[in-house]
């Protein structure tokens, strides 16, 4: 028998290992320090050991995690990890992940994959008409929302610059492309421009408004001026759900705006997107399918173990016009029930990152979803309102997704930062930290399944504990 694999009496020990693990690890994850006071001298040994030559039995493997990976990791299941849209995974993930990995699909050209194929065709699918795109929407899932922003705005790109776009690129001669977006868009968008040779120098980052949306009076401002100085706009990027605040731009007046002035418009639905499964957001995100792409990550609202993201285009030819590609070595007949789906990302070794998606939502059901969205905007507006109530402590935005950013009133800029960094040292919570408008301060961002009022209460307590020391 091959060294490297195992006899049915080491994959029982393995399971068995694994069990028991992940169900101490959970049960107790909640009296753990959210965040570990790092054992250095620890972490830097394991970082010098050399390769070993010899094996380890599986239970010195599990004693090591135990012992050394474990504690000096953040907890992010834990009921106060707060700090960003990440949330803790829901329970059926991490079965999908091993499912996928023993029958390890290659989720590149069809004939690796059928199963896997008709499975993400599926998905895919229940999220195009989830936004009512058109039935000649495609997409392909992805690692996360930065590489379905960047699938998407390489589609962008391409599409502006037309059939040469492939051979010439941006080496055509023609007048700079320009992008716009929103000062509070995520930085992907900005990574995105630089990978794609756009130039930062041609983005744009679109003031907002009071409630932190974009505003359309200057992006047509904007858009105007630089077509009267040469320049070549094509398109724009709406956020549904900007990472700091939540913020939702104005989808359905953009998409008017961008459908008049014949520009690309790209929606960033890596946070909120998949809201729309909750009746609270469903009108607002209904204007996704206007757009011309969109991405979404199932690793957030769908609860996914990471990693799970996904791009959707309204036009499935974009996505072939900016990545096929079929070398002799990979020649494959294409057959009407399946998809190449190297062709329509960047790249080609995948995995069968859709298993855990259709699981989840076939298991679990949409419905189960929508409430427990309800119940991440809930847990906001209870904190937004006991915010509100409690001497020192002030809003500095509107609590209107999932997400609170809040200061100590009392104290400066610098305070604020302390108290974070005290907040999180102390292991008892870990929020984020926000700047809006100029001003800094705390962000509780609630995409934890654990999480109940009490723990907003705890984490008021100890901060205004810190304001009064």
């Amino acid at each position: 028998m091959n060294p490297l694999l195992f006899s049915a009496t080491q994959h029982a020990e393995a399971m068995e290992l694994l069990a028991r693990f992940s169900q101490r690890y959970l049960d107790t994850v909640a009296d753990r320090p959210v965040h570990p006071s790092i054992d250095r001298p620890a972490l830097r040994a394991l970082m010098a050991e050399p390769m070993p030559r010899q094996g380890q039995p599986l239970q010195a493997l599990f004693e090591e995690l135990e012992r050394v990976v474990v504690p000096n990791s953040t907890h992010t299941a834990h009921p106060r990890f707060l700090p960003y849209v990440q949330p803790s995974p829901n329970a059926l993930s991490p079965y999908a992940d091993h499912v996928a990995a023993v029958i390890n699909q290659n989720c590149n050209l069809w004939h690796l994959s059928p199963a896997a194929n008709a499975v993400e065709q599926a998905v895919l699918r229940w999220f195009a008409d989830l936004f009512g795109l058109p039935a000649t929407a495609a997409g392909i899932i992805t690692s996360g929302g930065s590489m379905a922003n960047l699938v998407a705005l390489t589609a962008a790109r391409d599409h502006a610059l037309g059939e040469r776009a492939r051979i010439d690129g941006l080496q055509g001669g023609s007048a700079p492309l320009v992008l716009y977006t929103s000062e509070e868009a995520h930085s992907s968008i900005d990574k995105a421009v630089s990978m794609l040779g756009l130039g930062t120098r041609h983005l744009r980052h679109i003031p907002t408004d009071d409630a932190l949306r974009m505003r359309l009076d200057v992006l047509a401002q904007t858009v105007a001026a630089d077509r009267a100085a040469g320049l070549r706009p094509f398109c724009v990027v709406g956020s549904a759900g900007t990472v700091t605040t939540g913020a939702i731009d104005p989808l359905a007046e953009l998409a008017a705006f961008c459908r008049a002035q014949k520009l690309w418009l790209h929606i960033d639905g890596a946070y909120g997107a998949l809201t729309a499964l909750s009746d609270r957001f469903m009108d607002t995100m209904s204007a996704i399918g206007l757009a011309d792409s969109v991405s979404l990550d199932p690793h957030k609202f769908l609860f996914c173990a990471f990693e799970a993201g996904c791009v959707l285009v309204s036009d499935r030819e974009q996505l072939r016009h900016a990545f096929h590609a079929q070398p002799s070595y990979l020649a494959t007949s294409e057959d009407p029930d399946f998809i190449d789906f190297a062709n329509h990302g960047p790249q080609l070794s995948r995995a069968f990152k859709a298993l855990k998606v259709w699981w989840s939502l076939k298991h679990f059901g949409a419905d189960a979803y929508a409430r427990t969205i309800d119940r991440m905007h809930d847990l906001a507006a209870y904190m937004g309102r006991r915010i509100a109530a409690r001497r020192g402590f002030e809003l500095l935005a509107p609590v209107t997704f999932n997400c609170v950013c809040f200061r100590l009133s009392e104290r400066d800029d610098d305070a604020n930062r302390r108290a974070l960094k005290s907040l999180v040292a102390s292991g008892d919570a870990f929020l984020g930290p926000a700047l809006v408008k100029g001003r800094a301060g705390l962000r509780a961002c609630f995409m934890n399944l654990r999480t109940t009022e009490a723990d907003v209460d705890f984490i008021l307590d100890r901060l205004q504990a810190m304001g009064d020391a």
